[in-house]
């Protein structure tokens, strides 16, 4: 029976390095209904004094609240709306822990459930999802950044109006998917208004997927393309890259 498979990693960005500061991703994965994957993406504000903190409660939260939910298509939106609602309360949570303000961990989030040939996504803020069309291999932009209504503005869990942000999407006929935080923008999506998947960037990593047998190895080979010198020129932010793919029988 076809199932899922999940890899990725994060790397702290050089900008991050050289101040000494901590990376501010976090990303999380899990199984949903049995032969389904889901997996969050996080990526804490650079201006939040606990945002790697954020990032990490937050993507922890949303898979474990997904690991438990029903994986049926049509409960597939109200599902990930759940698991982003459990996102932000365990943020709330921790914020009150540390006696901060629930802004001292602002993130963003882009979580993904994916079962059979369909996948939906959740996403508030930027980061970006692609897909791989099960039919002809196509790439599609299955979930866009979000800036915000002024440059260098986008959306976090946090924010107030959250809920009216968070774009919830499903989507048919799909074999594969790769989930970016923002900085790994710039090398994988051509510029413009909303940008277009750049096919060298993402090609070779959905057919990479045919030659997993070891998800810790694919695991570390995702790491050092993150941390290469093209991926660290390309950004000084954090990166963090998922691959979801649906296995052959």
């Amino acid at each position: 029976m076809s199932a899922w498979q999940v890899v990725g990693a994060s790397v702290r960005g050089p900008d991050h390095a050289r101040e000494g500061s901590p990376g501010q991703d976090a990303w999380a994965r899990g199984l949903f209904g049995g032969r389904g994957a889901c997996v969050c993406l996080c990526d804490g504000a650079g201006s939040a004094s606990h945002a790697e903190v954020g990032a990490r409660v937050v993507a922890d939260a949303v898979v474990a609240a997904l690991a438990e939910a029903p994986a049926g298509e049509s409960a597939a939106t109200e599902t990930l709306r759940r698991a982003c609602a459990a996102g932000r309360a365990a943020l709330l949570q921790r914020a009150a822990d540390l006696a901060v303000a629930p802004t001292a961990l602002a993130c963003t989030l882009v979580a993904a459930v994916c079962m059979d040939g369909w996948v939906a996504v959740a996403h508030l803020g930027d980061g970006a999802v692609v897909g791989r069309r099960a039919d002809d291999g196509e790439l599609a932009l299955l979930s866009a950044p979000d800036r915000g209504e002024y440059v260098n503005e986008t959306w976090f869990v946090t924010s107030a109006a959250w809920a009216t942000h968070l774009r919830i999407g499903v989507h048919d006929e799909i074999s594969a998917l790769c989930v970016v935080t923002d900085g790994c923008q710039e090398a994988s999506l051509v510029r413009g208004d909303r940008g277009s998947p750049f096919a060298p960037f993402f090609a070779p990593l959905f057919d990479f997927t045919a030659e997993v047998s070891d998800l810790a190895a694919a695991d570390a080979e995702v790491l050092r393309l993150l941390d290469g010198a093209a991926m660290r020129g390309s950004s000084g932010d954090d990166k963090t890259l998922a691959i979801a793919w649906l296995t052959s029988p």
